[in-house]
């Protein structure tokens, strides 16, 4: 017993010295402006390190899990049933191109040798933690694999094709038959491997083996009409006005303060360049989509306002580039319009050989267009360069990081409810309700009012036509 007492006395001393030890340690390390310091409003300076829930929405480069729906329960409408899921997805997360991959490999260590430099004498104000954090960086990935789809983009589809199996397990039924569905993917390896994990997740890892996919072709008319599009290419695409109201808010106040504030924080004396910005932003995104739930070192060198800055930025472009900020951008969407709109036509028709499942996998592009042909997330006030900061625009409808996330999905199901027939639309697993319509469960006879017109007009030689 007096053993045991002697020890726990021992123990005692020890513990109240090292916990002394510790205090005066940190007290002289924070009279040395070197403690960590916590996320707070009141300061604009502090440790990402620290930040349990640090922002997430990178416009086009979100990881999904951010959008997903995780309730996969059974759907059902009293007196219905499911006859026909038709689903379009953009790819999961990827890497970025060959040429961007190079510059993040070559460029970023030499920057990241300048902020070091640039806090030893005495500039900058990253913590030392966020500091230790980007010394410890590594560009790990292949830069020969451009814009391979990466592991979090095979879990994104996999999760997809698994919930909505929950959903409509008795339409999209096991075991697979190849003449009940239809599946296409661009000519691309990341929509090639987002389709194969889809299925996976549909079907199962054994069915999936069985599986036949259309051959992909290049031009594609159907997934990626606008690259065939010479109106679009020329009003939009080649068009240095549909860059404007981009290139405008990068000379506002609040974005030049942004740069400015980025290269003080860095320890800069003159104010880095929007090239330099671009590339730090891009491996922060990038790396944030790859790894959602651990941090990005480069992540630290942006406040939460700053983030918020350079998403509106490319939401201004991907809303003139491919939204409502020109006529074409969804004129040219009518293909997809068409293909839905008729096959659930010819379904509610009774013409033989429709299949009950059509899965199509394709990109960026693609989808945000085919949104905006569906007349969603429109805004009733213009994007402009000058108007972030209203309320519309804080709380706007069109904000890529939620509508165009890596793995965004549109998917659209035929009901037959006693002898009617109902749409219902999903966007990111989510119901939404179509313009036209006066419910989420949608009268065929509504969208068909709506969408029909679309579906019947759709001559892309001559939307197209310059």
């Amino acid at each position: 017993m007096l053993c045991l007492k002697s020890r726990c006395q021992l123990l005692l001393t020890l513990t109240v010295f090292f916990t002394l030890f510790t205090s005066i340690a940190e007290a002289e390390q924070c009279e040395e402006g070197n403690c960590k310091k916590k996320r707070s409003s009141d300061s604009p300076y502090h440790c990402y390190d620290d930040i349990d829930d640090p922002y997430v929405y990178f416009a086009t480069k979100t990881a999904y899990r951010w959008n997903r729906n995780k309730d996969d329960a059974e759907i059902k409408h009293a007196g219905c049933e499911a006859q026909l899921f038709w689903f379009l997805s953009r790819h999961g997360t990827r890497n970025p191109g060959t040429e961007d991959m190079v510059k993040l490999k070559n460029e970023l260590p030499i920057l990241r040798q300048a902020i070091n430099e640039n806090h030893k004498e005495g500039r900058g104000n990253l913590c030392l933690d966020d500091l230790d954090n980007l010394n410890d960086w590594k560009f790990h990935t292949n830069t020969s694999e451009s814009k391979y789809l990466v592991r979090e983009g095979y879990k994104e589809l996999n999760g997809i094709g698994e919930r909505y199996q929950d959903r409509f397990p008795k339409l999209l039924t096991r075991p697979f038959a190849n003449e009940s569905y239809t599946i296409r993917y661009t000519d691309s390896e990341r929509t090639a491997a987002s389709a194969t994990e889809f299925v996976k997740g549909v079907f199962g890892k054994e069915d999936a083996a069985n599986v036949w996919y259309q051959t992909p072709t290049t031009p594609d008319p159907l997934l990626r009409f606008y690259k065939t599009c010479q109106k679009w290419k020329e009003e939009v695409k080649k068009n240095p006005d549909a860059v404007m109201e981009k290139t405008l808010f990068e000379q506002t106040d609040e974005f030049l303060l942004m740069i400015k504030s980025i290269s003080d924080r860095l320890g800069f004396e003159k104010s880095l360049s929007l090239d330099e910005i671009e590339k730090l932003y891009m491996m922060c995104s990038f790396e944030k989509a790859w790894r959602p739930k651990k941090l990005s070192p480069w992540c630290a060198v942006f406040s939460e306002d700053d983030l918020e800055i350079m998403e509106y930025r490319e939401d201004l472009e991907y809303y003139y580039e491919d939204g409502y900020g020109y006529e074409i951008n969804y004129k040219q969407a009518c293909p997809i319009i068409k293909d839905v709109h008729d096959r659930f036509k010819q379904h509610v028709e009774n013409v033989a050989g429709n299949p009950k499942g059509v899965f199509y996998f394709s990109h960026s592009g693609t989808l945000l267009k085919v949104l905006a042909r569906l007349g969603l997330f429109k805004d009733t006030t213009v994007m402009k360069h000058s108007n972030r900061k209203s309320r519309e625009m804080r709380n706007r409808e069109w904000r890529t990081s939620l509508i165009d996330s890596f793995a965004t999905n549109i998917a659209l199901v035929l009901f037959k409810c006693k002898q009617e027939y109902y749409v219902t639309t999903y966007v990111q697993e989510r119901p939404v309700m179509l313009p036209g319509c006066d419910d989420t469960l949608c009268p065929f006879s509504q969208f068909s009012d709506v969408y029909g017109p679309y579906a019947s007009s759709c001559d892309l030689d001559e939307i197209c036509r310059i």
